[in-house]
C-alpha cells in the first residue's frame, strides 16, 4: 500500500484530471482497507481480483484490447 501511495503521490502535480478533484490519495488509501490485518487484506484483494476476472465486462475489455491492439489475454 505505502509503495503504491508514494508512487501516486509523485503524480499529484502532473496536471492529470484524475488528481484535480476530491482527495485522490485518501480515496486510494481507503481502497486498500488499511483497517484490515495483512491476511484479511490479502484475502479481500484475492476476492476482488477473482470477481473482476469473472465479470463479463473484463472479458469484453480484453476482447477490445485484442481486436484494437493485438493484446492477448
Amino acid at each position: 500500500m505505502n509503495g503504491i501511495l508514494n508512487t501516486v503521490l509523485l503524480m499529484l502535480d502532473s496536471g492529470l484530471p484524475c488528481f484535480s478533484r476530491g482527495d485522490p490519495i485518501g480515496n486510494l488509501r481507503k481502497r486498500f482497507h488499511p483497517e484490515m490485518t495483512e491476511r484479511e487484506a490479502a484475502n479481500f484483494m484475492k476476492n476482488v481480483c477473482t470477481d473482476a476476472y469473472n465479470k463479463w465486462t473484463t472479458a469484453g475489455y480484453d476482447l477490445i484490447q485484442y481486436l484494437q491492439q493485438g493484446i492477448e489475454k
